[in-house]
């Protein structure tokens, strides 16, 4: 890497001064739901930077002043550019620790904690809103079979599509709340023991659908603003 061109805060890094690796990347944090009956549902979060690291030796006549200004730039905690390649990041000076030798040889070695990837974040702008939107209705739509509704044919960015099918949602929570009801009515009014456990399966059912149905109102809801937010 010595052809390769590295800076940090305005202090360069000369021809063999440029370390031969510097470990850079992250994660992503991921939220994971596991679905009853198998499969699994997996949201994006966002990025989580890992530390830049890099080790080398200052050589020539200026070798300790920049030294001293990277070890400045550390306890001050500013925020400094670090570019090199094609890569650019802001950072913090997280770790410096240098070992004078001579004046003009100092091993060193930086950490180097993300604070901003532009990069990154210009990608950010276009694809976070759509993949929790399409996290949502994905879970949404694996509910369908319990709760008997389905979303089958609602874009993810129509508003109008959305507030048709909350419209919906509210006309079977109401209605399953209705059968909910009427179930634990007839149980209560029971002739016998053989109507006692008809009834008991009625109600059985409807709370099972009622709860999928529920939580399909959260998720629809929860996108549907999360569109409308975009707009």
């Amino acid at each position: 890497m010595s052809n390769v061109v590295l800076t940090l805060g305005g202090v360069p890094f000369q021809d063999m001064e440029v370390p031969e690796k510097i470990s850079f990347g992250g994660k992503q944090r991921v939220a994971v739901q596991n679905l009853i009956g198998g499969g699994r549902v997996v949201s994006a979060l966002g990025i989580d930077d890992g530390k830049i690291s890099f080790s080398g030796i200052f050589s020539g006549s200026d070798a300790v002043s920049r030294a001293q200004l990277l070890d400045a730039a550390r306890a001050l905690g500013a925020s400094i550019p670090l570019l090199w390649d094609s890569f650019f990041y802001t950072v913090v000076i997280e770790g410096f620790t240098a070992e004078y030798r001579k004046t003009n040889l100092i091993p060193f070695s930086i950490t180097c904690v993300v604070v901003n990837d532009p990069l990154a974040s210009l990608a950010a702008l276009t694809a976070p809103i759509a993949n929790l939107i399409g996290n949502d209705l994905s879970v949404a739509s694996a509910l369908s079979g319990q709760a008997g509704f389905s979303l089958g044919g609602l874009s993810a960015s129509s508003v109008a599509g959305f507030a048709s099918v909350q419209g919906m949602l509210g006309a079977a929570i109401g209605a399953g709340g209705s059968a909910l009801g009427a179930g634990v009515s007839t149980l209560s009014g029971a002739a016998d023991a053989q109507a006692g456990v008809v009834a008991m399966n009625a109600i059985g059912g409807a709370s099972s659908q009622l709860a999928a149905l529920s939580a399909m109102n959260g998720y629809v809801n929860r996108a549907a603003s999360n569109l409308i937010s975009e707009l």
